[in-house]
């Protein structure tokens, strides 16, 4: 029996790490297969590996997390192999749409899929198919916008018996498909567009609710960054860095930057995620202490009074090394200059490193020049105290 060759991804340098597993999987006869080592879910490889070769492949996970994943991928015996179509729906007239789909899907055998393109997220056309077919396809973005979305839509495969396999829609979306579908609802994404003559609303201004969070009680203020900041970069560190190498893979012959780009994403990210970790493991659980023994003289705490100046230092060096990072991105992409052979996913990569660039920008700014100054100096009150 042939030995199944093993690649360790975690040892690869992460621009190199698409391009060698697509190496790999060229290398492959049909019906030959390998398998993948890495620490996180690398399921954006499966979906690179879907719209870059087609469906000729099986995907296996033999380990699924939460530390290690291990995935056997299999080349498709030749007469199994068959490319997954394409539906561009934004070329199809609007009252045909969902009919054209729906007739692409009632065509799959079960296990196959086709993949639609749109210009606005095509949702509405997920809960019809609950509706209209039931609980026996899966659902996947392939791209998320903001100008175009690509999902894979799959039947299930069926089982020995021939039954289908059982779905894993969640029980939530069939009951909404099930009363949207009960109220008459119309699932079309957008028929009709929009009218300002119509709108009783048109011209008003409507303000953005404002805060001051210079006036919060900072046990407060370090809720909300916990659940506002760290939770975005917890939520968008790895579609980010997976994004980032993504585009370097495509366009970093013809635009070097992007490689370079890629080894700092992956690097920016970790130390982003580094940080966020020991805030909220030793700083933060602190600097609560120190208010609650401030509201309270008896409150025991577990930290020694007047110590506070030497990690905050350390954790505001990090923010600026952060901002550095973030304005070399800006360097060398030349202010995130767009070139002219930039796919939608190269757009998209700039637009969200710039959300992500905002959002970093407010959440240092409410540490460093709020929670840090208050600590410290709710700290050095204490230290007059004891």
């Amino acid at each position: 029996m042939a030995t199944i060759e093993t690649l360790d991804v975690t040892k690869l340098e992460p621009r190199m790490k698409h391009p060698t597993i697509f190496k790999y999987f060229d290398a492959l006869q049909p019906g030959e297969e390998f398998v993948i080592e890495n620490d996180h879910d690398p399921k954006p490889l499966y979906y690179e590996l879907i719209g870059e070769r087609g469906n000729i492949f099986t995907w296996e996970y033999l380990e699924k997390g939460p530390e290690w994943f291990i995935v056997k991928i299999c080349k498709n015996p030749v007469e199994e192999q068959k490319e997954v179509e394409r539906l561009n729906v934004t070329a199809i007239e609007p009252k045909f749409k969902h009919p054209t789909i729906f007739q692409y899907f009632d065509a799959l055998k079960a296990g196959e899929s086709f993949i639609i393109e749109n210009d606005h997220d095509p949702k509405p056309l997920y809960y019809e198919l609950i509706a209209e077919r039931g609980d026996i396809f899966t659902w996947e973005y392939l791209l998320k916008g903001p100008e175009l979305f690509e999902v894979q839509i799959a039947k299930n495969p069926t089982n020995q018996n021939g039954g289908e396999v059982a779905g894993t829609i969640s029980i939530k979306d069939i009951k909404k498909a099930e009363m949207l579908k009960d109220k008459g609802v119309q699932f079309n994404c957008r028929t009709e567009k929009y009218n300002l003559a119509d709108d009783p609303n048109a011209g008003k201004v409507t303000k953005a609710p404002t805060y001051d969070s210079d006036k919060w009680e900072l046990d407060f203020l370090i809720d909300y960054i916990v659940n506002t900041h760290h939770q975005y970069i917890k939520d968008n560190a790895e579609n980010l860095n997976d994004l980032t190498i993504k585009v370097a893979e495509h366009h970093g012959d013809s635009h070097g930057e992007l490689n370079r780009l890629s080894t700092l994403m992956y690097h920016f990210l970790q130390d982003l995620l580094d940080n966020t970790a020991r805030e909220e493991e030793v700083l933060f659980p602190v600097i609560k202490q120190i208010v609650a023994k401030k509201r309270n003289a008896d409150t025991e705490i577990t930290y020694k009074i007047g110590s506070l100046q030497e990690p905050i230092d350390l954790l505001k060096k990090d923010h600026e090394i952060a901002a550095a990072d973030l304005s070399f991105f800006r360097t060398l992409t030349n202010d995130y200059t767009l070139p002219a052979d930039a796919c939608s996913s190269y757009q998209y990569l700039f637009q969200k490193i710039k959300e992500f660039e905002t959002d970093l920008k407010t959440h240092i700014q409410l540490e460093n020049n709020i929670l840090f100054q208050k600590a410290i100096q709710l700290d050095a009150e204490l230290a007059k105290l004891n």
